[in-house]
């Protein structure tokens, strides 16, 4: 006679199989869709860029994410509390006008050191305005970095206007790089590498990730636990900060210039490169530095991509707010309906 126990027994074992499966596919499918995405875009990176140009353009796609990677490093912090900055663009577009404007004016090596060390202290003291102003006011963090991005988009005006030009350069920018192209790609990948260990140390082992996260995850749970709100958001701002001052840098090395249109735009590149890496936008314990990396490249080998296959500018942007569409549609649904939250 058939044993039945044991065809219930594995039957049994196979339904957990499956369920453990399909809940593993659920439970991930923000990482299993940002990695894919990220492959996509190599293959047809490497499809498009056959022959001479490849190593060429993959120095220009290193060049190109560098400044989004550092970027999205520091935001992974705030985006993390449910929480983004909208004045990041005319932030940098300021900080590298600045360090030209310094290093121009003390001149040489000394000059730069000195504009680094203002426009870092600059960065780090609008970081903690950003995050406790919103806290003490009670307004929501957008709210604030409205008043940071129009306040940064005067300064920056204003500082052209100072200059009577249309664009600044940098007098020693050529010293700021290696003069060969590959050493310089390589520099980058040195600083984005030592960036996100730095980044995946105090996110994944510190205080300052676990309590961002869990302030993300539930606000009201994260204070009655005893976090102090003001605190950590003031902290994660100024780790925003530390990474766009770093990345003022990492632009001025590549441009040795700025003008009034510097910058513009970065705030909306940081939020779709992190949402292409897998971040969700009520940030949260899903939160993870990996979507900062995964995000940057698969966003500016998109930029590439679509280039290469001769796509109009107009086009690109209609192809990524498509694309950014559907992302968001997939990633932030209720759980009873279909409108982002």
């Amino acid at each position: 006679m058939p044993d039945n126990t044991t065809k219930g027994g594995i039957a049994s074992r196979q339904t957990d199989e499956r369920t453990s499966f399909f809940g593993f596919l659920k439970s991930h499918a923000l990482d299993l869709l940002a990695y894919a995405g990220l492959v996509v875009m190599l293959i047809l990176f490497f499809v498009f860029n056959n022959g001479p140009r490849l190593a060429y353009n993959f120095g220009s796609v290193i060049q190109a994410a560098a400044v989004y990677a550092i970027l999205a490093l520091g935001a992974v912090f705030i985006y993390s509390m449910g929480f983004m900055d909208v004045s990041l663009g005319q932030q940098i577009g300021v900080y590298v006008i600045l360090m030209i404007l310094i290093g121009n004016k003390i001149g040489g090596v000394p000059g730069i050191i000195v504009g680094v060390l203002l426009v870092l202290a600059l960065a780090l003291i609008c970081g903690a305005i950003n995050g406790a102003v919103s806290i003490f006011l009670g307004l929501p963090s957008i709210v604030t970095s409205l008043f940071l991005m129009f306040f940064f988009t005067g300064a920056q005006y204003l500082l052209m206007e100072g200059t009577g030009e249309n664009t600044i350069y940098l007098d020693i920018a050529s010293s700021l790089r290696p003069a060969d192209r590959n050493a310089y790609s390589l520099m980058l990948v040195g600083i984005i590498a030592l960036l996100a260990i730095i980044g995946t140390y105090f996110f994944n082992y510190t205080k300052l990730g676990k309590y961002t996260r869990a302030i993300g995850a539930n606000k009201v749970a994260a204070k009655q636990s005893g976090i102090s709100l003001v605190k950590w958001q003031v902290l994660g701002y100024m780790a925003l900060g530390f990474c766009a001052a770093v990345a003022s840098f990492v632009m001025l090395t590549r441009t040795g210039s700025a003008g009034k249109g510097t910058g513009s735009g970065y705030a909306m590149d940081i939020m779709i490169c992190l949402i292409l890496g897998g971040m969700p936008l009520k940030g949260g314990m899903k939160s993870k530095i990996s979507c900062a990396l995964v995000g940057a490249f698969t966003y500016t080998l998109l930029s590439n991509v679509l280039t290469t296959m001769g796509v109009p500018l107009n086009w690109i942007n209609f192809v990524k707010a498509c694309i950014f569409l559907v992302i968001v549609l997939l990633t932030c649904r209720k759980p009873n309906g279909v409108l982002p939250r």
